[in-house]
């Protein structure tokens, strides 16, 4: 495969030479040798360049199939909560733990600082 794009780019730029002016042969003939280089040499990340063009060409040509996609699911409908009996609310408040307005964390550093030693 090397030797087409090698012979490829070298039969285009031999008909520049001859059919072309020299600066023509410059412009147009030098650079699809250089193209015709890359292609039979080039590695990216260890794929080569015509591998890469084609898996190119697919992704931007191809379907595509989306998996993050949203679904019409059916609605869950929760039941509907019921307000807590007086009772209930005080044998919460018997069972609650006491909240300190500062945390312990500080309490025990505070005690660190003032204890002499």
């Amino acid at each position: 495969m090397q030797l087409l794009y090698i012979v490829g780019g070298a039969i285009v730029a031999v008909i520049f030479y001859f059919t072309a002016s020299l600066t023509t042969f410059i412009i147009m003939g030098i650079p699809i040798m250089v193209v015709a280089l890359i292609l039979a040499f080039g590695k990216r990340k260890g794929f080569p360049i015509p591998t890469i063009i084609g898996r190119s060409f697919m992704f931007i040509f191809a379907s595509k199939r989306y998996l993050w996609k949203k679904v019409d699911t059916p609605a869950i409908v929760l039941p509907k909560a019921t307000k807590a009996k007086a009772a209930e609310l005080e044998d919460d408040k018997a069972v609650s733990l006491k909240i300190s307005g500062q945390s312990r964390l500080k309490e025990i550093g505070r005690l660190i600082e003032i204890h002499p030693k």
